[in-house]
């Protein structure tokens, strides 16, 4: 798990439990109301349970403790998929067939309509996000252009680690950037951009029973591929969405995410994001010195100023104000 993001989660931190109580009846209660309902089997240590959570579009945020080591048993969870993380301590997590061992550096992703059951050791903390099973079923069968014969299933281990996992990070990250509402009420459009973008990463980058279908190569994707990303240069200060940009290249959701892969080893949005820091990168080189970083850095669509110098820091070997400077 990435420093930055770790700490992207503090403005859920500080917020005030939605739920907190010592007493493990109440406690199975409480989480009951917030997830679904399970079997509690209390292990080692003292129940010292907080649960906290935010909502963006149809995604919820959370962050629970049990403090005592304790045995979950929710069966299936029927009407969400839910991704989990240890922020700290470690569980061991079974999904089907399939038992994964969680920590900072591994997440799960749990199948809504597959078996479950965990093992969360004494002091764990984890991050949970929820995502409706409906929204993953639509966004799967928009790719595919067709209607779901079964529901989605996740291979449930994802490194955090990989290229995969990091990018997964940043999409969380960019959306944690509003929790708490200190910037202001979230502008619809750029939400449900988000909230596409991460699902879809989520369909396409983590193995499922459709990767073979949603992979597949299609046809004339070296001309799509070209028509798209003249769209994207053309529009780069404005807000972009992975339906726009495959409606513009005439191409499926689908078919233009997997020719993206092929040509660019890229998503799309990460091609966007990609251009959007060269694009910073250029402006920063030429720009008079009484130009200001954040005023760049919006201009081209990065919200999260931190969040920028050190993507530009890494990429470029310099901070953004040593670019203005030169």
């Amino acid at each position: 798990m990435q420093s930055w993001f770790r700490n992207g989660l503090q403005t859920l931190f500080d917020a005030p439990p939605i739920f907190a109580s010592s007493d493990p009846r109440e406690v199975r209660l409480g989480t009951s109301s917030a997830l679904t309902e399970h079997d509690l089997v209390w292990r080692d240590g003292i129940v010292d349970c907080a649960l906290r959570r935010a909502q963006l579009g149809a995604l919820s945020f959370l962050i629970l403790r049990y403090g005592a080591a304790v045995t979950i048993a929710p069966g299936e969870l029927q009407h969400f998929m839910l991704f989990q993380v240890p922020l700290s301590g470690a569980a061991q997590v079974r999904v089907g067939n399939t038992s994964v061992a969680a920590s900072r550096t591994v997440g799960v992703v749990i199948s809504p309509t597959l078996p479950l059951s965990l093992d969360w050791g004494q002091g764990c903390e984890q991050l949970l996000l929820k995502i409706p099973r409906a929204r993953i079923e639509r966004a799967c069968s928009g790719l595919l252009g067709r209607h779901l014969d079964a529901p989605v299933e996740f291979f449930p281990e994802l490194c955090l680690d990989s290229p995969h996992g990091q990018a997964w990070q940043h999409q969380i990250g960019t959306m944690l950037c509003y929790l708490g509402g200190a910037a202001g009420p979230v502008p619809a459009q750029w939400l449900a951009a988000q909230e596409e973008a991460l699902i879809h990463h989520l369909l396409l980058c983590q193995k499922n029973n459709y990767s073979d279908h949603l992979l597949r190569r299609p046809a004339g994707a070296q001309k799509k591929v070209r028509i798209a990303t003249e769209y994207i240069h053309a529009h780069l200060q404005e807000p972009l969405t992975l339906a726009c940009i495959a409606q513009a290249s005439g191409a499926s959701v689908r078919a233009l995410a997997m020719a993206f892969q092929e040509y660019h080893n890229l998503s799309p949005m990460a091609y966007v994001r990609r251009e959007r820091m060269e694009a910073a990168h250029n402006e920063l080189r030429h720009a008079s010195p009484d130009i200001r970083v954040t005023d760049i850095a919006f201009r081209w669509g990065f919200g999260h100023l931190g969040r920028f110098c050190a993507e530009y820091k890494a990429r470029y070997g310099e901070t953004p104000m040593q670019s203005l400077k030169r």
